[in-house]
């Protein structure tokens, strides 16, 4: 019985060395993928074969979203110049290709180390295994640059404390005295494309705001490119200049050249009655999206500039609220001189072409009183006797809010404090459009979300800029608005007929949605 019991107790013993043998091996098996395991990623070679750099990763990303681990061997022949380890931030994901990049320099190498969660770190290498670099001559600086940016003519190249002040093909700009020779070339570039485009060009206001970083190619500038003056109505040409001046920056200084500079850069709109907001490329609107489809990257832009002007607070961040933009108007329309009865009475002799008529006898008239450039301003009175300047009295001095053009209609519900007004500009070919809820003492202009109908070439666009017409039937108001004298969209719903846009509002005037296309 006792040797039963032996010979049991052996082949227990036997079987639990072995599973704990198998699990060393299966646990060192697993550190060895997790940890060990070298997996080679790339392999680079400078243009006269004689340097080799390979990129390798090293076991897994460390579990859930920690860091991914490089291994980097740098061989002239069978020498090896530099061997190291780089751990890179890209949320858990396993070392790749996408995480560097490499430029062959004269007396050595430049590798960025690039990941999602860090900023790029540069590694610098030299041939000879110096570890310090006392600069360039000229004609190095100008094999560097012309192949690096394909530049025809450097000018001049002056050295002080910060490095080079350098003059290529007409341009100024800067590099510094390290191995990588940073420079700020594309930026310069860029200012100047898009300042040769702004204004004269497209006929916009341009301002800069200006960041500097670290190195010299850490400048970036921010273009502030404003729309013209009603902003819903600019929407069609303001893309559109937009993805013209991306192709000209992009026809100067291709996007695999200077891709960290693209991706960095931003665009501020600024449009009337807005906060200035930027557009940061590197968010949602990538320059090389627009390098690969530029009909896509245009709708892009005009659904956020949409979605911006209609007040949707989260595409950007949001504009100025209400509350803040009323204020912000009555501070800027805030007249300090009184309007004097004679004066009013001079006005109310005016002839005037749009009113409004009350059921009670009233009129209400769009009176020009001012003209400019061609522009009408106007101002709006109350008649208690229809046609009887002697009983006018001033409701609103500026009921368009500073803008000029031509009056086209004034109308108001029947709670007769609700109403609306339109205003022609641009030789009568685009419109704004105006509400009041407080009987026409002030006016806000109503910025229409965009039918997005699309051009043959796919762009969206907005046909449907002039307001002819304001109804309201049971608890909607209708807006009805025309493509004006330029208009030749014809359209499928309307039975291929030129159409107008019907807009529809179910909360009193305050919101408004498209609705459908009718023939005109």
């Amino acid at each position: 019985m006792k040797i039963m019991i032996k010979k049991i107790i052996r082949v227990f013993l036997t079987i639990i060395c072995g599973l704990a043998g198998l699990l060393l091996i299966l646990g060192l098996i697993i550190k060895y993928e997790m940890s060990w395991k070298i997996t080679n990623v790339g392999f680079e070679e400078s243009l006269d074969g004689k340097y080799r750099v390979l990129f390798q990763s090293v076991g897994e990303a460390d579990w859930p979203f920690g860091y991914s681990h490089a291994k980097v061997t740098v061989k002239e022949g069978d020498r090896i110049i530099a061997s190291f380890r780089e751990d890179i931030a890209d949320d858990g994901a396993q070392f790749r290709p996408e995480n560097y990049s490499l430029e062959w320099m004269k007396y050595g190498l430049v590798i960025t180390f690039k990941g999602s969660e860090q900023p790029d770190r540069e590694v610098e290498i030299f041939y000879d295994g110096r570890d310090s670099f006392a600069g360039y001559s000229d004609e190095e600086i100008e094999d560097i640059l012309r192949d690096r940016y394909g530049i025809g003519k450097v000018e001049s190249i002056s050295k002080d404390k910060d490095g080079y002040a350098i003059r290529a093909d007409g341009l100024d700009f800067r590099g510094d005295t390290d191995l990588a020779l940073h420079d700020s070339y594309p930026q310069e570039l860029f200012k100047k494309v898009t300042e040769e485009l702004f204004p004269e060009r497209f006929g916009r206001s341009l301002e800069w705001e200006l960041k500097e970083g670290e190195t010299v190619s850490d400048l970036v500038y921010c273009p502030i490119i404003s729309m013209n003056g009603p902003c819903a109505q600019d929407l069609n040409s303001y893309c559109e200049d937009i993805c013209e001046w991306l192709d000209c920056c992009f026809e100067k200084l291709p996007y695999e050249k200077a891709k960290s500079m693209y991706d960095a850069t931003g665009l501020i709109v600024s449009a009337p009655g807005y906060e200035r907001v930027r557009l940061d490329f590197n968010n949602m609107l990538r320059p090389e999206h627009f390098f690969e489809d530029r009909v896509a990257f245009y709708n892009d832009l005009y659904t956020y500039l949409v979605r911006y002007l209609n007040y949707e607070y989260t595409a950007f961040g949001g504009p100025v609220s209400r509350d803040s933009l009323d204020a912000r108007s009555d501070d800027d329309l805030k007249f300090t001189d009184e309007i004097s009865d004679e004066v009013i009475k001079q006005w109310a002799g005016y002839d005037h072409e749009v009113s409004y008529d009350f059921p009670d006898g009233r009129e209400y008239a769009l009176v020009a009183v001012d003209r400019a450039l061609g522009s009408s301003f106007y101002v709006l009175l109350a008649y208690k006797e229809k046609g009887n300047p002697d009983s006018a009295e001033l409701i609103n001095r500026d009921p368009f809010n500073q803008s000029g053009g031509e009056a086209r209609f004034l109308s108001f519900l029947k709670d007769e404090n609700t109403g609306f007004a339109a205003l022609s500009y641009s030789g009568g070919s685009q419109g704004m459009l105006f509400k009041t809820f407080d009987g026409g003492k002030s006016f806000e202009e109503i910025i229409l979300p965009s039918p997005k109908i699309q051009l043959p070439t796919g762009e969206y666009y907005n046909p449907f800029v002039m307001p002819e017409e304001v109804w309201e039937e049971s608890d909607t108001i209708y807006l009805r608005i025309s493509q004006g004298p330029d208009g030749d969209h014809h359209s499928k719903e309307a039975g291929g007929a030129l159409s107008v846009g019907i807009y529809a509002s179910k909360d009193g005037g305050h919101s408004f949605e498209f609705v459908r296309e009718e023939p005109e």
